[in-house]
């Protein structure tokens, strides 16, 4: 049965973004039916002078979270918002923070290497500029043998700076920066974190990430840390009162809502920072993604094997560091290629777990701060963390790590596939042989390494200019003869990332390089920079806009949804 639809709701309506249930399809404008389909298929033609949006839950990017990456990020994995790339400004980014401060600044950082003329002594610039006009700075450091803090002599006497305690196996390793934590305008308040210590080596040569939360919850959290360390809430510091490592108290408070994400903050030694870590990794249905510069926890490694081969997907980086330490004895030959060694003169400096990031709707989650996974980050050290429940989030780091493994020599991530990328499918199932199948319509078939495959009878199954008629193709693995691993159906899908221009037609503004073509699912988020505008007559397999996404068509144009 073939019949006309049109979604009888107002412009007004749909431009102030106000539908909210899962999945509303909304056209306005003429709809021709090219051929029959059934339920949950649309196949038409849309001849428009109108908007066409779709509406629905999925996740958008978080306005309040923003982070950033100074090694390369592969975007063409991106589920639409790109990984940043900060070649060489991790400093200016950091800088830009501190110049736009009104009233304070509370920075706990473990190391800060600067020297005049260097690109890291930037923040020290924007620091002295910042108190110069009136904002209080309060500075943590290292007070160890373990660091130098060179940069702090190139510090305004405007700034208040405080060494940690001095004690063994112990070292003040937070990685944090608070401002404007009790401005009026609650949207003042901002916390920097991640890996990253201000230095030219880490900034240029070492794998960093820098983490912004635009909260003020969230930062009262950190703040009310660094007062701990400070011994009070006042301008200048009290030895007296100053409480590190296990002297200080654990925190009141540590799950946050910010604008709809689960945002956890913790800190050790009295936060049992291994158990967070645990937790999120139990949560893991699906995939974990782990790149970390020291990893000696045991109990951590074990969990992540455990999972591994219980079905979940894992890859993970240590560096080189890591190698002598019984975690990586552990993982190494349970994982094989998909743990990676990071060697050389830079440091993999990344403290970063991802839990699901490729599964939207199973809590995709971020762990990542200064905490290494180790006893005396667990116990002793002062560390920070954070857990971002937020799926945009998931994938841009995944962006990160997926580039750094594939640096490596590693295996193409999987992910939504490019038309005419790399595809991998990695099987669920472990054994000693393995036999990929294919399923056209008519059963499942074994396949051999000729024309597009490689790895047929290995755990990982890569496919090479898959034609997107393809799509819906079913894959299966066969593990030692009798077991049979989860079915991946073969999808393409492009994501539209508005980098360039409106233009439909422009390569440069999909994450894949190429134009969606009759076989290619296209999804549209918020928070591009500019929305698609359809110019010429086109074709894709659907269309779905996110929450507040739209794009437009211009007046008489053809957009044909095939929904093959």
């Amino acid at each position: 049965m073939r019949s006309a639809v049109i979604c009888n709701i107002s412009n007004a309506l749909l431009l102030a973004g106000r539908l909210r249930k899962e999945t509303y399809f909304c056209l306005l404008a003429q709809v021709k039916p090219q051929e029959y389909y059934p339920v949950k298929v649309f196949c038409c033609t849309i001849v428009v002078a109108a908007l066409v949006c779709m509406v629905n839950t999925a996740s958008a990017q978080n306005k309040r979270i923003r982070c950033y990456f100074n090694h390369p990020v592969n975007t063409t994995i991106s589920s639409g918002f790109n990984a940043v790339y900060l070649n060489n400004t991790f400093p200016d980014t950091v800088a830009a923070y501190i110049n736009r401060a009104k009233y304070s600044i509370d920075v706990a950082m473990y190391n800060f290497t600067a020297f005049n003329n260097s690109n890291v002594a930037k923040i020290a610039t924007a620091a002295n500029a910042a108190a110069a006009r009136g904002v209080i700075i309060r500075w943590i450091y290292n007070g160890t043998s373990a660091t130098s803090n060179s940069g702090l002599s190139l510090l305004s006497p405007l700034i208040q700076t405080f060494a940690s305690a001095n004690y063994t196996d112990y070292i003040m390793h937070n990685k944090f920066m608070v401002v404007d934590v009790n401005s009026a305008d609650s949207n003042d308040a901002v916390v920097l974190t991640g890996s990253y210590n201000w230095s030219d080596q880490q900034t240029t040569g070492d794998v960093n990430n820098l983490l912004f939360i635009q909260s003020k919850q969230v930062a009262t959290a950190f703040y009310n840390e660094f007062n701990k360390m400070w011994g009070g809430t006042a301008a200048t510091p009290n030895g007296a009162t100053a409480a590190f490592s296990t002297f200080k108290t654990p925190s009141t408070q540590t799950q946050f809502n910010v604008e709809g994400n689960l945002i956890e903050v913790y800190f050790s030694p009295k936060d049992a920072m291994n158990t967070r870590l645990q937790n999120s990794i139990n949560t893991a249905s699906f995939g974990l993604f782990f790149g970390v510069y020291t990893f000696t926890d045991n109990t951590v490694a074990n969990l992540i094997k455990t999972k591994y081969l219980n079905g979940v997907f894992v890859r993970g980086i240590m560096d080189e560091f890591s190698q002598s330490f019984n975690a990586y004895a552990t993982l190494n030959p349970a994982l094989g290629n998909d743990m990676l060694l990071y060697t050389g003169s830079n440091l993999y400096h990344n403290k970063t777990m991802l839990i699901d990031p490729l599964n939207p709707s199973s809590d995709p989650q971020v762990f990542t701060g200064s905490y290494n996974w180790t006893t005396q980050g667990t116990v002793s050290n002062d560390e920070n963390a954070v857990v971002i429940h937020d799926a945009s989030i998931a994938n841009q780091y995944y962006q990160s790590l997926c580039k750094d493994f594939t640096t490596l020599g590693g295996t193409p991530c999987v992910a939504p596939p490019c038309p005419s990328g790399a595809i991998a499918i990695t099987s669920n199932q472990h054994g000693s042989s393995y036999q990929w199948q294919l399923n056209t319509g008519t059963g499942f078939n074994n396949i051999s390494d000729t024309g597009f495959y490689n790895g047929s009878n290995n755990i990982n199954l890569t496919l090479t200019n898959a034609p997107t008629s393809w799509y819906g193709y079913r894959f299966r693995c066969v593990v030692n003869g009798s077991t049979y691993s989860d079915t991946t159906d073969l999808k393409f899908t492009a994501y539209w990332n508005g980098s360039v221009s409106t233009a439909w037609e422009n390569t440069s503004n999909w994450n894949c390089g190429s134009l969606p073509d009759a076989n290619t699912d296209v999804v549209i988020n918020e928070g591009v920079k500019y929305y698609p505008v359809i110019n010429n007559a086109t074709s894709c397999r659907s269309v779905k806009l996110n929450k507040n996404a739209m794009a437009t068509i211009v007046n008489g144009i053809q957009l044909i949804l095939t929904g093959r």
